[in-house]
């Protein structure tokens, strides 16, 4: 039976006590219909978890009681990877960031490119940040992680560019730029070196223009197409994490 999961961030000590929040009250007592006692799991968002049991002191105010049990499991990559994802529109987006958080991605980047069709002010910028961040964490409660990725604020990829100039990295790859015109393909990559965060350039609609790719080859990402098909934006992401992970990561 799976135990329900809850993001609380705090510092845990058994026998500590924690209001849930407005809407974690609505889906452990409505959605889930958790009942008084009901014991439960939650996390503190960079890496400790606890076993906790629920005490129901409304139709609609709960609180759980941390118990005895606060453990580290290992449950994250050894990968340290950066997801810079093209921003899409609408689901296409909330898929590409769910399938990331569960395949294991460190954080996430979100950046404007040529070809991005969505168009936000600064208000409207933070404001999807904030929900995708909320999907991560839902994303983390399914999948039993217990560190949440960051999603970093929105910005353009020559932003993102200027603030990561090209360094020499000791060995492997600095990072990746899908692109599905490139000569090169997975397994002509060098293992990447796990002590440095390795970037995962990935287009919108559209794909990243023939400048921007040969800008993120400038910038120390090496071209790698996926197989002899064009995957769609949201498809990308996971599939690169996939290989990533079966290769060098914890699928085994």
């Amino acid at each position: 039976m799976r135990i329900p999961r809850f993001y609380l961030a705090a510092n845990y000590q058994p026998g500590l006590v924690i209001e849930l929040d407005k809407d974690q009250a609505h889906y452990a007592l409505t959605v889930l219909r958790l009942k008084n006692g009901h014991q439960i799991q939650v996390f503190d968002g960079q890496g400790q978890q606890a076993d906790a049991r629920l005490q129901v002191m409304g139709r609609r105010d709960a609180q759980v009681v941390l118990g005895d049990s606060i453990s580290r499991p290992a449950c994250e990559s050894p990968l340290n990877t950066l997801l810079v994802q093209g921003i899409s529109r609408g689901e296409r987006m909330d898929y590409s960031l769910q399938k990331a958080v569960e395949l294991g991605v460190s954080a996430i980047q979100p950046v404007f490119t040529e070809r991005c069709e969505v168009r936000l002010d600064e208000d409207k910028a933070e404001k999807r940040r904030q929900q995708w961040q909320a999907l991560v964490i839902s994303a983390c409660e399914q999948s039993g992680r217990c560190v949440v990725p960051e999603v970093k604020p929105l910005i353009t990829l020559e932003h993102w560019f200027a603030q990561n100039p090209n360094q020499p990295y000791p060995k492997g790859t600095r990072g990746l730029v899908l692109d599905p015109y490139s000569t090169k393909t997975f397994n002509e990559i060098e293992k990447p070196n796990l002590t440095q965060s390795l970037a995962l350039l990935i287009g919108p609609e559209g794909g990243l223009t023939e400048q921007e790719v040969e800008q993120a080859q400038a910038q120390g990402l090496q071209g790698i197409r996926l197989g002899p098909r064009i995957l769609r934006t949201e498809t990308a992401a996971p599939v690169i994490l996939s290989l990533l992970q079966a290769r060098w990561g914890d699928f085994f």
